[in-house]
């Protein structure tokens, strides 16, 4: 029952990231972790602490990459407050790595369909340069594009390529819906750097 609390608790995590619905996944990956600790009679406040900050280190290494340090340091934390609680290092190798395998299927399976974590970096068009498709290899402002209708390449789910009438080529995310290709959008906003649309008709 542990082992299956601590691996939906990734599970919401990884989904809550990817899937942009934040606030559902750490609801349920908080709700998760706090069950399993609340199974071991010989756990303490401080063990939880620490496998929350190391979590936190966890997630900061994906949003502000440090080469490797935070993701090691955090998981060393984490791993320090899951012996902490179990008092047996067993267990904690057990409910670690079956809780990496179930993140690592998920990881792979959300991509699959297109999903991917939000990085806040500036929208760069990583492409080959080919001109005779517009794509372009300067930066550009995404300000400038909102209210811009474009076409989408890609099926968008929630994130793909879209054309817009200046030749760019630019990766953008559906506004709560799923967009198939060769559609009409719409950029309506702009969050963490990164263009937010909807179907022409849907506005």
């Amino acid at each position: 029952m542990e082992t299956l609390l601590f691996s939906i608790g990734i599970l919401a995590i990884i989904a809550g990231m990817m899937t942009r619905h934040y606030m559902l996944g750490g609801i349920v990956g908080a709700g998760s972790f706090l069950l399993y600790f609340g199974l071991y009679d010989n756990g303490s406040w401080l063990s939880l602490l620490l496998f929350a900050l190391g979590t936190i280190l966890i997630i900061s290494e994906v949003f502000l990459p440090t080469y490797g340090i935070l993701g090691i340091v955090g998981l060393l934390v984490g791993s320090w407050g899951l012996i902490g609680q179990t008092a047996e290092i067993g267990d904690t190798i057990v409910d670690l790595t079956i809780g990496i395998v179930v993140g690592i299927v998920a990881f792979y399976i959300l991509v699959k369909l297109g999903y991917r974590i939000p990085f806040n970096d500036q929208i760069v068009l990583k492409t080959s340069l080919n001109k005779e498709r517009g794509y372009q290899s300067q930066r550009v402002s995404v300000a400038d594009y909102v209210s811009k209708e474009a076409v989408t390449l890609t099926p968008l789910r929630p994130t793909g390529k879209a054309t817009f009438t200046d030749g760019q080529i630019l990766e953008v995310m559906s506004d709560n819906e799923v967009i198939g290709s060769d559609e009409r959008v719409v950029v309506v906003s702009v969050r963490n750097n990164q263009l937010l649309v909807r179907r022409v008709n849907h506005v």
